[in-house]
């Protein structure tokens, strides 16, 4: 079967000269004669080989004919002066043709009544010859629709699997910088473009580049404010642009060839944009880049980055961007949101402490204290970041059932009565009707119920004893017992710090956590210098913890055999 060399099946293109001479070779080995291309297009003849020129096969065409020939799309056979035969063959490509090949072929028999059979016969030849040209031109096309389909569906599974594991991996309380950045490497992974530009609109926002940084940021500004002005975007806030020197503003660019951009828009308003810059395309075969899985890093075949060559944006490469550029659009609002709540949990917290602050001034920054102290008892024992902001929150919020204590019973200076001290141990179980319902602070509320507990068993609400009590409250237990004895209080006046720490090494193992007491001792002199402050970014830090979006990452609590509302992951 004749096989056209004018395109492989991998789809790698070749010149037309190329394909003329693949064609001459092809036609030499059906017809034993020399053949001379034209172009289907222009009508002029491609190549001047003096043997083409010397030779008695070859035949001149005026391009007009060259154009009918290439019109009629078939094989044609005209009889020609001292006994021969013009055969003019198309090659077809792409479903179009695109050469004309012409040549002289000497007659067998004589003038005479056989001269029609014989250009019959010709012509059923050449137009056979014509006939598996252009086949073989279909089984490519075929071949390469296939292959075009297969990759557009392993490209489809390749943007699944990075925006899966960019959802996967995206915390809204951590840097939005940093995520910004993450979901443009995704991106400019799967693009072929030399850059990938993320260009905020508020000036004050960092310019992120991917890829070659080609622009600087001030030149990224000036592009987008370009492009925020330009009328061809479509409704979704797309632009395409493959001639961008053709532009009165692309001489301000002089390497920029051609552009992708699409707008990130937040309630109507635009917050940045993404912008595409230089479509490349690969010659090269076999190279591979790295995608990014579910289960680590996975070999994708690219083209090889030394031999790209410029190319157009099509509307393939918008759809592959356009949901990247939904993540970004979502993070933004992910993170507004995110910062409203945040908010709103530090001016409840702060509404809260206040009041508690308020029904007595002898406790007054106790709570503050209480949250220092805890989170300096857990770094010494080396617990992560999440976990020093629920003890830091938890700290805050401790005494937050003396609300519903009297006032009366919270400031008498006398010795409380065992009825009036029942009802002081009730702030525990109050603080904790209190916030059980506040999802978002669930994982403080082992602090609040339990921080009045004693290693031995013997505290309240529920005797918890030993490693029973979480750590939570065993840590808040140290830091409740020193404040409340290093600070004066109604009863007594404040003790003296060596007498604080002889009681609490004497507790050691019996009423505290012999562990916490000893990182209480070894981080003392950080404890003696905390003073009273307000509640500030140390309480913002601790509510990024607390509010973190990863669900997987909520530790569940248990809290005793007393029976309360159920607290789960």
């Amino acid at each position: 079967m004749l096989v056209a060399r004018g395109a492989t099946p991998s789809g790698r293109r070749y010149s037309l000269a190329n394909k003329a001479k693949a064609l001459a070779v092809i036609l030499r080995e059906e017809f034993d004669v020399a053949f001379v291309s034209y172009d289907a297009t222009t009508g002029g003849r491609i190549g001047s080989s003096e043997t083409q020129q010397a030779s008695d096969t070859w035949v001149a065409l005026e391009a007009s004919t060259v154009t009918e020939l290439a019109v009629a799309g078939r094989a044609h056979v005209t009889l020609l002066p001292y006994n021969r035969y013009e055969l003019a063959i198309p090659l077809y490509e792409g479903g179009k043709v695109v050469l004309v090949a012409v040549a002289a072929v000497p007659a067998l028999a004589s003038p005479g009544p056989h001269a029609a059979q014989e250009e019959m016969r010709l012509q059923k030849w050449a137009q056979s010859v014509c006939d598996r040209l252009r086949s073989s031109d279909q089984l490519l096309r075929q071949r390469r629709n296939e292959e075009e389909q297969r990759a557009q569906v392993k490209m489809a599974w390749e943007v699944i699997l990075t925006l899966d594991h960019l959802i996967r991996h995206l915390r809204i309380h951590k840097n939005p910088a940093k995520n910004q950045e993450r979901i443009l490497e995704g991106a400019f992974e799967l693009l072929h473009v030399q850059s990938l530009l993320w260009v905020p609109q508020h000036p004050d926002a960092a310019v992120n580049i991917q890829g070659e940084a080609f622009l600087g940021p001030s030149d990224c500004r000036q592009l987008a404010a370009c492009i925020a002005r330009l009328p061809e975007r479509d409704e979704t806030g797309l632009l395409l642009c493959n001639e961008v020197q053709g532009k009165s503003w692309g001489t301000r660019f002089p390497n920029l060839n051609n552009l992708m951009a699409f707008a990130v828009t937040q309630q109507s308003q635009v917050i940045g944009w993404v912008i595409a810059l230089n479509r490349l395309e690969g010659n090269a075969e076999g190279e591979t880049v790295k995608i990014r899985d579910q289960g680590g890093d996975r070999a994708v075949e690219q083209p090889n980055p030394g031999t790209q060559q410029p190319s157009q944006f099509r509307r393939s490469d918008a759809a592959l961007l356009s949901p990247f550029v939904a993540l970004l659009g979502l993070h933004a609002r992910g993170s507004e949101n995110y910062q409203d709540i945040k908010n709103l949990l530090v001016g409840l917290t702060r509404s809260l402490t206040s009041a508690l602050d308020a029904k007595d001034s002898y406790t007054y920054g106790h709570s503050e204290r209480v949250a220092r102290i805890a989170v300096e008892l857990g770094r010494e024992l080396d617990m992560d970041d999440d976990e020093i902001g629920d003890i830091y929150l938890a700290g805050l919020l401790h005494d937050i059932g003396k609300i519903g204590v009297s006032d009366a019973i919270l400031g008498k200076r006398e010795r409380l009565t065992p009825e009036e001290f029942e009802q002081i141990k009730q702030h525990t179980t109050i603080g904790y009707s209190i916030l059980a319902d506040l999802r978002q602070i669930r994982s403080l509320l082992p602090g609040v119920l339990y921080h009045h507990e004693h290693y031995d068993g013997g505290g309240y609400p529920d005797g918890l004893a030993g490693e029973k009590i979480p750590l939570l409250a065993r840590i808040l237990a140290v830091a409740d017992a020193y404040d409340a004895m290093s600070t004066t209080r109604p009863y007594r006046p404040a003790m003296p710090y060596e007498r604080v720490e002889e009681i609490l090494t004497e507790g050691a193992g019996r009423q505290w956590d012999k562990r916490i007491v000893d990182a209480f001792l070894r981080c003392r002199h950080k404890i003696h210098a905390i003073r009273q402050r307000g509640v500030g970014e140390s309480l913002r830090h601790a509510i990024d913890g607390v509010l973190r979006n990863d669900q997987s990452s909520m530790r569940s609590v248990a809290l005793g055999p007393l029976q309360r509302k159920t607290i789960t992951p």
